[in-house]
């Protein structure tokens, strides 16, 4: 069931970067924006820093495109309104759009700051009657329970590679890049790279807060790991 959010909170996927300081723009006067060029990043602050009440995604980027997005965005969560914008349209991308992304609006750029801030307010009070409709129920669903959080974690986990789980693991027993490489049998300019995708995709900026998330998420137990300001 959704949750009525005090701020209608709206996660943004597009890998045009100008389009999306644009979209901020127009939105962040009347709700909580926070934005991504990469669609995986997408998907885990979905997971980590929601509940959303709206998602807007490009249909066009890299690794996965607009369709495959929401259908794991849908996954996750069946309330939240999913509005695809895209430079161009055709038919199967919009029957695949509605059929696989679930998405409940689908707009062609260019379009205008009324009519996108419309369609977003539209969307909110769809998802806060959704809420209210909810609130009816005798029995009510709390949005990050414990089976909520296992589900954020095993999301987390598919999101990581076998690779990235392994210097993980390195990372939590306090190894070092030059460690993690020789055990691994990897340049430690591979270690940076992988580390720099974990931090993406677990939303952290450091060694120790990726352990901490990991711990907290289930992925490591706390046993595996030193203590994380050894890490920092």
């Amino acid at each position: 069931m959704p949750h009525r959010l005090k701020v209608p909170r709206v996660l943004i996927a597009d890998d045009d970067a100008e389009f999306l300081a644009t979209l901020r723009r127009i939105l962040r006067r009347h709700f909580e924006i926070l934005t991504t060029t990469k669609p995986v990043q997408a998907l885990s602050l979905f997971a980590l820093k929601g509940p959303f009440a709206v998602v807007i995604s490009d249909f066009r980027m890299p690794l996965m495109n607009g369709v495959e997005f929401f259908a794991r965005i849908a996954a996750m969560d069946k309330n939240v309104q999913r509005i695809m914008v895209t430079g161009y349209a055709e038919l199967q991308m919009v029957i695949d759009a509605v059929n696989r992304g679930k998405i409940t609006a689908f707009l062609t750029k260019p379009v205008s700051a009324a009519f996108i801030r419309a369609k977003v307010t539209e969307a909110i009070q769809t998802y806060n009657q959704q809420y209210t409709a909810g609130q009816n129920k005798p029995r009510m669903e709390k949005r990050y329970d414990a089976l909520s959080a296992n589900k954020v974690a095993a999301f987390v986990q598919l999101l990581l590679t076998t690779k990235e789980k392994e210097i993980l693991a390195l990372l939590a027993k306090g190894y070092s890049n030059e460690e993690i490489a020789r055990e691994l049998v990897i340049t430690i300019g591979t270690v940076k790279s992988h580390l720099n995708h974990i931090f993406c995709k677990m939303d952290v900026h450091s060694r120790s807060k990726a352990v901490a998330k990991s711990i907290e998420l289930g992925i490591i137990k706390p046993r595996q790991a030193i203590t994380p300001a050894i890490l920092i």
